[in-house]
């Protein structure tokens, strides 16, 4: 079981974005619809939509917006990335509006010089990887607190001044306040936990789901319901997996909506499933380098990023720094488990799904020749007897 594509040389897939956005030639989200699976619109009070943009500029009528499930992902990680530095909340919301104004918060947008969430170009992010949602929200975090230190006091700069001083825009800075509302509704949303109404009156609506599949996954909180796909022994009605936390659940509800996806060795990203390489032996046997879809830390890097974490994207890089380790005895839904004697020969990581009907199944891309299924294991003699959990 190949899976760990340490050659790094993995072709970015381009997100199909499905957004309900006037500005991009859509309609703006209807009163009372439902966001896709696994996505959020965010609508502001209509009563008040304007925002304070500044001398010179009255007011910016706001925007509102549907996202789905992998760009909920990419806005999950810009969160997670600045609660992880410690940056403020109003800091936050201002790199979620302003990578949603770059690229519509699409990690692999690229307009000549432009490239990812924030667009950002020039030497300054000669070294950053772009397309990485992490990274590149790393890289604006780290201009946000260089040039503009009291970035979370209003009297240091309204949102889109602060967003301007950031990105050295040549359009100026009235774009970003479009987006102040909308983002920082959002932000909120992502920090604070699910809320029907904010305090301003803005709507946020979730829906509960997972993955930009072709499988529609159930997922209600903490539970996540096994499709049809599945194909669990004895399952006489539906199999439901109750998750210890939203992470693990957003995360194994993504990757179960590709069940049936093609192995491809060196394919799938955060963004999803894409075409594989060549390894010079037995994928190239098989045609990997034609075909799109999933290795087995493709399938694992897709599903933790849904939930706003970067775990990396070869399976020994998993092992060594996508969570914490607990033994199997300590293992939970969602927890990776790896093969391979030492941590210099892991070759597979899949998906800990617990155990149903007394025994223990993951969740996994395996092998060439293969597709993305649910497995039966004995663990002993398969795995290590050890987890990483994001």
């Amino acid at each position: 079981m190949i899976g760990s594509k340490l050659t790094g040389a993995v072709t970015a897939a381009v997100v199909l974005v499905v957004l309900a956005l006037a500005v991009i030639g859509g309609a703006s989200v209807a009163p009372g619809e439902r966001p896709p699976a696994g996505g959020c619109s965010i609508t502001p009070d209509t009563a008040d939509s304007t925002a304070w943009t500044g001398p010179g500029i009255t007011s910016v009528r706001q925007k509102s917006a549907e996202l789905n499930a992998n760009q909920m992902a990419a806005a999950r990680t810009v969160v997670s990335v600045g609660t992880g530095r410690r940056i403020a909340e109003r800091g936050i919301a201002i790199a979620v509006g302003t990578a949603m104004q770059e690229s519509t918060m699409n990690p692999n947008a690229v307009n000549g010089r432009s490239v990812g969430l924030f667009q950002q170009q020039g030497a300054l992010y000669a070294d950053v990887d772009r397309t990485n949602p992490e990274a590149a929200s790393q890289a604006f975090y780290q201009q946000l607190v260089a040039r503009v230190p009291n970035y979370a006091d209003p009297v240091s700069g309204t949102f889109a001044d602060i967003a301007q001083a950031v990105q050295q825009s040549g359009a100026g800075a009235s774009k970003y306040a479009a987006w102040e509302r909308w983002a920082t509704e959002l932000t909120a949303q992502l920090v604070h936990g699910p809320s029907a109404t904010s305090a301003d009156g803005a709507t946020v609506t979730c829906e509960n789901g997972g993955g930009s599949g072709p499988i529609a996954i159930r997922r209600a909180g903490l539970d996540v319901t096994l499709p049809t796909q599945a194909g669990i022994d004895g399952a006489g009605s539906d199999v439901v997996v109750h998750f210890p936390s939203e992470t693990a659940a957003i995360a194994v509800a993504a990757a179960l909506s590709y069940l049936g996806t093609t192995y491809a060795w060196g394919g799938g990203g955060p963004t999803g499933p894409t075409q594989g390489i060549r390894d010079g032996g037995v994928a190239d046997r098989h045609g990997d380098y034609k075909k799109v879809g999933f290795d087995c830390s493709g399938l694992t890097e897709y599903a933790y990023a849904q939930a706003g974490i970067a775990i990396g994207g070869d399976s020994r890089t998993q092992y060594a720094s996508g969570g914490t380790r607990h033994p199997f005895v300590d293992a939970l839904p969602g927890d990776l488990l790896f093969a391979g004697e030492t941590p210099a020969t892991i070759h597979h990581v899949a998906i800990y799904l617990g155990r149903i009907y007394g025994r223990d199944y993951v969740l996994e891309s395996p092998q060439s020749g293969d597709v993305v299924r649910i497995s039966k294991t004995s663990i002993v003699g398969e795995f290590r007897t050890e987890v990483v959990r994001p």
